[in-house]
């Protein structure tokens, strides 16, 4: 028996009332559902997003901390390399210092050997004479 939903005066039976509420029952079951699974998927996401967060933090920090690592070792090594390349240049130029030092050492020591032997082409030449006096012809 079909009854008028507009009418709301008409009396309604207990079958009636039962399926009517059944249906309701339904209705509200599905919307709940559907709610819930909304609801659920929102916390889905927002958890799922909170755990990739959270890992990519961790990676950035690992990365960060191994690009700091490795930058504060190239910059040892390099203050380092910079040190060495310093006592380099003064290690050449303390041994050019004492290479000039030995160079007048030696032309002092070599020139008085040579001043001793300054009048030695003279003397040849007065020996030469005495000992060949010079022919006559």
């Amino acid at each position: 028996m079909a009854t008028s939903t507009d009418d709301m005066s008409t009396p309604v039976t207990r079958g009636e009332l039962r399926d009517e509420l059944q249906q309701l029952e339904i209705r509200l079951e599905q919307k709940l559902e559907q709610k819930l699974e909304q609801k659920l998927e929102q916390k889905l996401e927002i958890l799922l997003e909170q755990k990739l967060e959270q890992k990519l933090e961790q990676k950035l920090a690992q990365k960060l901390a191994h690009l700091v690592t490795r930058t504060e070792f190239e910059m040892w090594a390099g203050a380092l390399l910079a040190r060495i390349e310093l006592g380099e240049q003064r290690m050449f130029t303390e041994l050019a210092r004492h290479t000039r030092a030995i160079q007048e050492s030696m032309s002092t020591q070599i020139s008085v050997v040579d001043d001793k032997y300054d009048d030695l082409p003279a003397r040849v030449s007065q020996l030469e004479a005495t000992v060949f006096p010079p022919e006559r012809r």
